[in-house]
C-alpha cells in the first residue's frame, strides 16, 4: 500500500523558480537553476541582531558622545512637531525638503521622551541600516552567492567606520540606502527573471527614493531608458516594451504628480521643492570653512577622486569591470550598474561645480555609490561564472582596505558632516561636546540643551507666548517638549508669522533666536542687533553660544533718529548718516553719508557647511 507523504517544508530558505513572463534579457545560458534566497526566519534574526548593534553604536557615538548631525535632529524636530505641535500638523513636514527623510521618523517621534531625549535618532537609522543589509544580502543570493561567501562580505560592508556613522546618527543616508538596495534588488531580479512583479516593484522603490533624495530623478530617468533600450535590442514586442516602460515609470509619475499638487495647493508653488534645495546660510552648529578662489574641473575631478578613494575604493574597480562585462558577455545589467556609480559621481560634482562651492562634495554624498558599487561586484560574481572565487576574493580583500581608505578620509577629508568628531568617539568614548569637527563644525548641543532648560524652568508656560523661527531653533523647540508654548512658522503660516515679527510688542511676550549672523532665522534677519540688546523694547535675559531670548515689551517704545531725516521704526534701529543700515535681509553696512558701503573680495572666502542635500 502506497503512503502518502506530506510535502517536505524548508522554512530556512525560499525558492525562486524564475518562471519567464517576457522577453529574456539575460542570455547568459549558465543561470537556469533557482535561486535561493533567505527565508523569514533567518531574514528576521539577522535584522534584529543587525539592528541591535547598530543601536549601540548610535547610542554610544550620537547620545553619549553628543555627535549630533543637526540635519537630522531638524527632520527629528519637524517629525515631533507633527504629532505634539498645538495642534498638531502634518505640515510640520515641510515642503522644501525631501518629506520621506521626516516622514521615516515619524513612528519615532511618537512617544515623547524617545523624542526628546533623542534617541529616536539612533534606533531610527539602526532598523533603516540593518535591512538595508537585510536587502543587500537577497541581492547577493539572487546573483548566486552562496551563505557562506556572503557573510564576510556583509560584515566588511556593514563594519566600515563610513556606514557606521550613518548606521547610527538619524541622517537620511541610510534610509535611502535601504530603498536603494531594494529597488536594486527588483531591478536585478527583474532583470534574471523578466518578471513583471520586479519591475514594478523597483518603479516603486524608485519613486520612494525620490522623495527622500531628489537628485535620483534622473536615476529614474535613465532607468526607463535603459528599460526599454534593452527590450528593442532583444527584439521585444512594442507592446512589450510600452508596457515595461510604464510599469517601472508609473509610481514614480503618480509619486511626483501628487507631491507637485501638494505644493501647488498648499504652497502656491508647484516646483520649488526642486528650485529652493539649498541654502547659503551657515548651519546652527557651523562655524565656516575658508576656501581659495573659484571651483575649477580640476578641483572637482580631485575632490570625486578622493571621495571615491575613501567612501567606496570597491567602485573604482568595479566600474571597469562591469564596462568589461558587458562587452564581452553583452551583459546589459553590468553595464547599467557601472552607469549607475558614475552617474552618482557625475550629479554631485555637477552640483558643486555649477554652484562654484566645493563643500557640496561631502562625504556623506558618496554613500549611492558605496551601495551600488557592492551590488555591482555581487553581479559581476554571477556574471564572471570562471572566475567567481576571484571575484569574490577581490571584493572582500577591498572592502577591507576600504575600511582603512574611510577612517582616514574621515579623519583628513575637509568636507564632512562629524564624520572626524565620530572616529574620536567612536575610539576613545569621549564626549565631543563642545569640540571641533572638520568641515567647519563644532560639535555637540550643549547650547540647545541649555536654552531649552531655561524655558522650562524660567518662563512662564503659556500658550503661544515666545516668537521662534523653527527652521533655525528647532533644537531648543525639541529638547524643551513644549512646543505648544512656541509660536512658529508651522502654527499659523509665514504671513502670519511674519505680520507678528513686525509688531510683536503685547502679541508675544519673548523671542527666540540664534545669535549667528549668518543665519537664515527670519527674526534674526529682522532684528539683526537685538541679540546685543540694541533694539528697544528688547531685552535680553537669557543668551547662550548660538542662541538669544528676548523679553519683548508690552508697548512698542519709539525710537529717535541721529540726523534728520533719518527713518526710524518702533522697536526698530535708526538709520541715517552715521547709523548702522539693516533690512529684512539681515545684511548691514556702516554708513558715513547716508549710504550703505559694502566691500567685497574674492579671496579667500568662508563657506557655510553644508545642511542640505537635494
Amino acid at each position: 500500500m502506497a503512503i502518502a507523504l506530506p510535502p517536505s517544508h524548508r522554512p530556512a530558505a525560499s525558492i525562486d523558480h524564475g518562471h519567464r513572463a517576457g522577453t529574456r534579457l539575460d542570455e547568459d545560458t549558465l543561470h537556469e537553476t533557482p535561486v535561493q534566497l533567505p527565508g523569514k526566519i533567518v531574514t528576521l534574526g539577522m535584522f534584529v541582531i543587525i539592528a541591535i548593534f547598530y543601536g549601540y553604536i548610535g547610542y554610544r557615538t550620537t547620545i553619549s558622545s553628543h555627535v549630533v548631525v543637526f540635519d537630522a535632529l531638524d527632520r527629528l524636530s519637524r517629525s515631533y512637531l507633527t504629532w505634539h505641535n498645538d495642534p498638531p500638523k502634518l505640515a510640520a513636514v515641510g515642503f522644501v525638503f525631501p518629506p520621506i527623510t521626516t516622514m521615516s521618523l515619524l513612528p519615532f517621534a511618537v512617544v515623547k521622551p524617545f523624542a526628546t531625549s533623542l534617541v529616536a535618532l539612533p534606533v531610527a537609522s539602526a532598523c533603516f541600516a540593518s535591512a538595508t543589509i537585510v536587502m543587500l544580502d537577497r541581492v547577493l543570493a539572487r546573483c548566486e552567492i552562496m551563505p557562506l561567501l556572503r557573510i564576510p562580505m556583509l560584515l566588511a560592508f556593514g563594519l566600515n567606520p563610513y556606514w557606521l556613522f550613518y548606521a547610527g546618527n538619524g541622517m537620511s543616508e541610510v534610509v535611502y540606502s535601504f530603498f536603494l538596495a531594494f529597488t536594486l534588488y527588483a531591478f536585478v531580479s527583474w532583470y534574471a527573471t523578466t518578471e513583471p512583479r520586479f519591475l514594478i516593484a523597483a518603479g516603486f522603490g524608485l519613486s520612494l527614493l525620490v522623495l527622500v533624495r531628489y537628485a535620483f530623478i534622473i536615476w529614474a530617468a535613465l532607468v526607463a531608458i535603459l528599460i526599454g533600450v534593452a527590450l528593442i535590442r532583444r527584439a521585444a514586442r512594442r507592446i512589450e516594451v510600452e508596457g515595461s516602460v510604464i510599469a517601472f515609470a508609473a509610481p514614480i509619475v503618480y509619486v511626483l504628480g501628487l507631491w507637485i499638487l501638494f505644493n501647488t495647493l498648499i504652497i502656491g508653488d508647484p516646483f520649488g521643492w526642486i528650485t529652493d534645495t539649498t541654502t547659503s546660510s551657515q548651519a546652527i552648529n557651523g562655524t565656516g570653512i575658508v576656501d581659495q578662489g573659484s571651483l575649477g574641473i580640476d578641483d572637482v575631478a580631485k575632490r570625486l577622486f578622493q571621495l571615491a578613494l575613501a567612501c567606496f575604493p570597491l567602485g573604482l574597480v568595479a566600474v571597469p569591470a562591469l564596462v568589461m562585462a558587458f562587452v564581452s558577455q553583452r551583459n546589459d545589467m553590468a553595464l547599467w550598474l557601472a552607469a549607475f556609480i558614475v552617474l552618482g559621481m557625475v550629479i554631485i560634482g555637477v552640483h558643486a561645480y555649477t554652484s562654484d562651492n566645493q563643500a557640496l562634495l561631502t562625504m556623506r554624498d558618496s554613500m549611492p555609490m558605496y551601495v551600488t558599487a557592492f551590488v555591482g561586484a555581487g553581479w559581476l560574481y554571477r556574471s564572471m561564472v570562471s572566475f567567481r572565487l576571484i571575484v569574490f576574493a577581490a571584493t572582500t580583500v577591498i572592502l577591507l582596505l576600504g575600511m582603512f581608505t574611510a577612517w582616514r578620509g574621515m579623519q583628513n577629508y575637509p568636507f564632512q558632516s562629524l564624520e572626524q568628531a565620530f572616529t574620536r568617539a567612536l575610539f576613545s568614548g569621549d564626549d565631543q561636546e563642545g569640540t571641533s569637527s572638520r568641515g567647519g563644525f563644532t560639535v555637540g548641543i550643549a547650547s540647545e540643551a541649555r536654552m531649552a532648560d531655561y524655558i522650562n524652568t524660567r518662563i512662564p508656560q503659556k500658550k503661544s507666548s515666545i516668537l521662534a523661527d523653527d527652521a533655525q531653533t528647532f533644537g531648543v523647540i525639541l529638547l524643551s517638549g513644549r512646543p505648544q508654548n512656541v509660536f512658529d512658522r508651522i502654527d499659523k503660516g509665514d504671513t502670519k508669522f511674519r505680520q507678528t515679527l513686525e509688531r510683536p510688542f503685547g502679541t508675544v511676550d519673548y523671542m527666540l533666536l540664534t545669535t549667528n549672523a549668518r543665519s537664515a532665522d527670519i527674526i534674526r534677519q529682522r532684528y539683526p542687533t537685538a541679540v546685543d540688546g540694541q533694539v528697544p523694547g528688547l531685552e535680553v535675559v537669557f543668551r547662550t553660544p548660538r542662541y538669544a531670548l528676548l523679553k519683548v515689551a508690552r508697548t512698542a517704545v519709539a525710537t529717535t533718529t541721529t540726523t534728520p531725516g533719518a527713518a526710524a521704526r518702533p522697536g526698530g534701529t535708526a538709520t541715517g548718516a552715521t547709523g548702522t543700515g539693516t533690512g529684512t535681509t539681515g545684511t548691514s553696512g556702516t554708513s558715513t553719508s547716508g549710504t550703505t558701503t559694502t566691500t567685497t573680495t574674492s579671496r579667500p572666502r568662508t563657506i557655510a557647511p553644508s545642511t542640505t542635500n537635494p
